[in-house]
């Protein structure tokens, strides 16, 4: 944490230095035909020194604004880089215009020097993000830790050995080979002898399925199955690859984060898909959660609300600030888990059959247009039935009837899709009632139904989903995010936990 705020005060620094020079290049070329930069100034009575001292204290007070909830710059990607800088940008010149014209000096400030500075600040900090991002990742590399891995290979010449290194960073080294035959016989002895931090397992027979769920569905150290076929299609954040190979990293789901005294799991959308598709009829009568700002703002404050969070035996972070906190508190591997995305990935999943599924929650419309997508687009899905409850509160007769109508169809998985907080209350009251395992995914019937369209995956990449989702329904959103958003900075500030 040291080191990164060290990092971002080098960044603010930079910023600046691009700020002024693009505020100074923007006066230059909208009076360099006056006698003298000096008689300008002097002329407006120290106008523009006025706005260089604003634009530098406003660009300092938001950047650490932001920067609180932002990726560590070397963990970045180029929708991210961008998207940060113009959300810097945009909130800096807002305030600007509105201080220039709260003390009654804005009339005379150019707006073209302004739009200029707005331009030129906004493409050097880009470059200068990009540039400064790069040099940090390779600093990260150079005092990266090395990894000792301990490899299971079916596959009797180097090849795996091989391929493996080519997957690794320098000092990262293999320091024992076995086969799966021999860990099966002598995991205690290997485990006990063996020095290693990750396995690293590569086979070209059938055994992966067995040797996964003999030894690794919950293991204690961390595993990378590196497979020569797919399975569950996987994240491009959490999946390295070289040719036809794949590495897919599994903790076994035990790495929590506290958020606002939520306890967020840590984990990767591919990894969470295949643990709960694996473990699903293990995990009946059980419910898990996706946490967004709304809902960890909303347990915050109530107590209750905190007990039905914490009550899940997993809480996806679905929101892309709950996802940069976990990266901020150190959880390297940590990525976003949206509801959406898990419900695309599960079905994809569920198409061999295996896995069985049921509806509830949202309206007639798009429960039918659920029906429709699986139909088309999921061949082979079992759903065992669709739901869309009336909006209002059931009987307890009502209720009864529902229960017994989801148990009688032997579903695997419940889709609740009532909206949050309304969905993770339902779950709770009905944990360990209902056999099977309960998701609230909310918004994710609507996406799925295609009665709300979600944001493309550029958006999504920068973080702006948020703001997408409020131009399509700003009635309804406008006062969650202004309220929530802000009380999530500021709780986020007192918080220490």
């Amino acid at each position: 944490m040291i080191e990164r705020n060290k990092d971002n005060r080098i960044l603010l620094v930079l910023d600046i230095i691009s700020l002024c020079t693009a505020l100074y290049i923007s006066i230059f070329l909208r009076f360099h035909k006056d006698p003298g930069l000096n008689v300008l100034f002097l002329a407006y009575d120290g106008l523009y020194y006025l706005i260089f001292g604003l634009v530098i204290t406003i660009y300092i007070a938001v950047f650490y604004f932001n920067a609180y909830g932002e990726k560590p710059l070397f963990k970045q990607n180029p929708y991210e880089k961008i998207a940060a800088v113009l959300k810097n940008q945009f909130l800096v010149f807002i305030c600007l215009i509105a201080l220039l014209y709260i003390i009654k000096v804005g009339f005379w400030a150019s707006r073209a020097v302004i739009l200029m500075t707005v331009f030129f600040s906004t493409v050097f900090d880009i470059v200068i993000h990009f540039l400064y991002g790069s040099y940090l990742q390779r600093k990260e590399e150079i005092k990266r830790k090395p990894r000792r891995f301990l490899l299971i290979t079916d596959d009797t010449s180097e090849n795996a050995t091989d391929l493996l290194k080519g997957m690794l960073y320098e000092k990262d080294d293999i320091i024992r080979v076995v086969t799966p035959e021999e860990y099966s016989k002598c995991s205690a002895e290997i485990e006990k002898t063996t020095k290693y931090d990750e396995i690293a397992v590569y086979l070209h027979s059938e055994n992966v399925e067995k040797l996964y769920h003999g030894f690794f569905t919950d293991p204690d150290r961390p595993v990378n199955y590196i497979l020569n076929t797919g399975g569950i299609p996987s994240s491009a954040e959490m999946i390295s690859s070289t040719e036809h190979l794949s590495s897919i990293y599994h903790s076994g789901l035990k790495e929590k984060c506290p958020v606002l005294g939520v306890g967020f799991t840590v984990t990767n959308l591919s990894e969470a898909v295949q643990y709960v598709r694996d473990n699903a009829r293990n995990l009946k009568g059980k419910y898990i959660c996706f946490g967004n700002v709304h809902t960890t703002v909303t347990a915050y404050e109530n107590e209750k609300y905190m007990e039905v969070q914490n009550g899940a035996c997993f809480i996806f972070p679905d929101g892309v600030p709950i996802h940069r906190e976990q990266l901020n508190k150190g959880h390297r591997r940590a990525c976003r888990v949206a509801g959406p995305d898990f419900m695309r990935l599960m079905f994809l999943s569920a198409m061999d059959g295996k896995t069985s599924m049921y509806f509830y929650g949202s309206t007639p419309e798009t429960i039918e247009g659920i029906k429709q997508n699986l139909e088309k687009n999921y061949v082979g899905i079992d759903v065992r039935g669709y739901e869309s409850p009336p909006f209002r509160e059931l009987s307890p007769e009502e209720d009864e009837e529902v229960v017994n109508r989801i148990n009688a169809s032997g579903a695997d998985i419940l889709w609740v899709g009532l909206g949050a907080p309304k969905q993770e209350s339902w779950m709770y009251a009905h944990k360990d009632r209902i056999n099977a395992l309960m998701l609230g995914v909310g918004a994710g019937f609507d996406f799925h139904a295609g009665t709300v369209k979600r944001a493309p995956l550029w958006i999504q990449k920068m973080g702006m989903e948020w703001l997408y989702r409020l131009l399509q329904d700003p009635k309804k959103l406008l006062f969650r995010y202004l309220v929530t958003n802000f009380k999530f900075v500021l709780y986020r500030v007192l918080d220490r936990h």
